[in-house]
């Protein structure tokens, strides 16, 4: 009998331990890197933006890189994998294309339709680290909701698309790139969110909501179950400002930019500080010209960053603007 109840024992224990080395499975997306997200107590801020500091670390006129032959850009990233190059995408009424744009001229060299996303309403896109090492992903986010009656949401992650001198000046149809599909609900609601940045550390994805009474901050925390409804989804804080309509991540992971329509605001990471405890601080502002529908926002590796808008109120195409670090 002894030697029943100890392989018994052995038994149980094993099974633990491989449920708790398990990468997927709601229990490791509600605690992850020794984090629980399910316990987490959301951040409120209580900073004034018309009186806030600029930075002193970029120029305040921004060069004109081109005109981009695009209607309603709604997101830009800098590519990884394509070095020199923007990549983009429209809003809601279009196709599920991204555009590949030359960051020193504006010019949309090649379009990419990738099988397995759709266009429901495209908001933000980020490039980052994903689930492979080693491997550059593009993240999308299908989160806009101008009357906030969705019951949920989708982020598209797939590798990026090289460049090859057959896609120029072509619409390219990728079949052979698997989509990673992670589909979310709010845990209070319906929200339409327009900005999101991913973690480079943690691979956990931010959302930062628009029409609310003040932008509010959720997390997707990684590993995000995907093809599949129900990655978990939680509220991590609330900001001071509102109407957020984009946001990215540097790189290095150190540096964060949220805009809404008329402002930009950065955060610097310090040494061993989470993403949530950089957005719980005061911000200060980066230099912004104005743009009629601004959405779009990214760094490139120098920490320059680029703003792009809506065709809207422009005669002909909206205008890449780039902001250089001094």
């Amino acid at each position: 009998m002894t030697l029943i109840l100890r392989t018994l024992f052995l038994l149980a224990t094993v099974s633990v331990l491989q449920a708790c080395s398990k990468k997927g499975g709601s229990s490791t997306e509600e605690v992850t890197e020794g984090y629980n997200w399910s316990k987490h107590t959301p951040f409120t801020t209580s900073y004034g933006t018309f009186n806030m500091p600029f930075s002193d670390l970029y120029n305040t006129t921004p060069s004109s890189q081109g005109y981009v032959q695009m209607t309603e850009a709604s997101g830009i990233a800098w590519s990884v994998v394509n070095p020199g190059y923007i990549w983009a995408h429209n809003d809601s009424g279009h196709t599920n294309a991204i555009y590949l744009i030359n960051a020193e001229t504006g010019e949309i060299v090649a379009t990419y339709q990738v099988d397995g996303t759709v266009n429901m309403d495209w908001e933000d896109i980020e490039v980052a680290k994903g689930p492979v090492d080693g491997i550059s992903y593009i993240y999308i986010s299908d989160t806009g909701d101008n009357d906030q009656k969705k019951g949920s949401y989708s982020i598209y992650r797939f590798e990026e698309p090289e460049l090859l001198p057959e896609h120029v000046g072509k619409m390219n149809r990728i079949t052979n790139i698997p989509v990673d599909r992670i589909v979310f609900s709010y845990p209070d609601g319906s929200h339409d969110t327009e900005a999101m940045l991913v973690d480079s550390e943690t691979k956990d994805i931010f959302l930062i909501t628009k029409r609310d009474v003040v932008s509010i901050l959720y997390v997707l925390p990684y590993p995000q179950k995907v093809n599949e409804s129900g990655a978990s989804c939680y509220k991590a804080g609330n900001f001071s400002f509102r109407q957020a309509s984009a946001a990215t991540c540097s790189a290095d992971g150190n540096k964060i930019l949220i805009k809404n329509r008329q402002e930009i605001f950065y955060w610097e990471r310090q040494p061993g500080e989470s993403m949530v405890q950089l957005l719980e601080r005061t911000p200060v502002k980066v230099p912004y010209a104005g743009e009629v529908q601004g959405e779009a926002v990214c760094f490139d590796p120098h920490n320059n960053y680029y703003t792009l808008s809506e065709k809207a109120g422009y005669p002909d195409y909206p205008i890449l603007y780039k902001y250089t670090l001094k």
